[in-house]
């Protein structure tokens, strides 16, 4: 197997893939304190597919559609305006990031179950004063470097992701001693390739370390994190995680005693992530 310093040389020349357009633009959005139905329709119309799936999924029993949804501003009036914009971001990663050298599936259904948790998350937090537009998708793009390290490791990642599997190790700590970086801090660096808000590739970079940062989006996607893999909705490694730490949660305003109703709420929205798997 080749050294850390050899696969390290390997990441920093690899070429990251360019954003989908719709991404570029939804991150735009993400900075702005309103969208509207009609900037949304109009980065809807970016990608001819996108705005079919999302009249199916808002016209789905998941979704609390009952049919009869036919137009972008009805799916608006239905789901919202941030349902909306999370609803197209998911599906437009989604379709555009697929793994070689793992499952995508239970990859994104655990991403998108992040992004969903930490939206329930900020509605019960008392320390949240700022609405945190770049939340869900900070979530949803969590793990985005294990896919740059696939595309560019290939079968020497697959190694790495065996190793964490059968040691039981966390992944972060395996890919360290491997390869000497790990997919939080590549995560952070595509995001930043792609001039997306530094809120949110700061929150994917320390979403394992999230007191090392003072904006509180890392803490929300920590804890979000650490509920699903807990509840056995993780990336396919298989990593149960291990317990908050109590700094995380005084940050957030939420206590222990909050977690059992979060995880309950994280598994009646799971439906959700097989929905968007579904159409993506």
């Amino acid at each position: 197997m080749p050294t850390s310093s050899e696969l390290v040389k390997r990441l920093d020349s690899f070429n990251f893939p360019s954003a989908p357009a719709v991404v570029v633009r939804l991150s735009q959005l993400l900075a702005q304190e309103y969208a509207t139905g009609e900037q949304l329709a109009e980065v809807m119309a970016l990608d001819a597919g996108i705005t079919a799936r999302a009249l199916r999924l808002a016209n789905s029993v998941v979704f609390r559609g009952g049919g009869g949804v036919k137009s972008i501003p009805e799916v608006v009036l239905r789901v919202g305006i941030d349902g909306i914009r999370d609803i197209v971001f998911a599906l437009s990663v989604v379709r555009a990031m697929r793994p070689t050298q793992f499952d995508y599936r239970p990859f994104w259904r655990h991403s998108i179950a992040v992004a969903q948790t930490t939206q329930t998350i900020k509605r019960r937090s008392l320390n949240l004063p700022e609405p945190l537009p770049e939340a869900y998708a900070a979530g949803l793009l969590h793990d985005i470097g294990m896919i740059v390290m696939d595309r560019t490791l290939g079968a020497e990642y697959r190694k790495v992701l065996e190793r964490a599997q059968t040691t039981g190790w966390p992944l972060r700590d395996v890919e360290r001693q491997v390869i000497g970086t790990d997919h939080a801090e590549v995560g952070g660096r595509l995001l930043e390739s792609w001039r997306l808000p530094s809120p949110l590739a700061v929150a994917v970079r320390a979403h394992h370390d999230p007191l090392s940062e003072t904006q509180p989006t890392a803490c929300l996607v920590h804890l979000a994190d650490l509920i699903c893999n807990s509840q056995g909705v993780d990336h396919g490694g298989g990593w149960r995680g291990v317990p908050c730490a109590p700094e995380v949660l005084g940050r957030l305003g939420v206590s222990e005693a909050d977690l059992p109703a979060l995880a309950t709420e994280m598994q009646a929205e799971l439906a959700h992530a097989e929905a968007i798997l579904a159409e993506a």
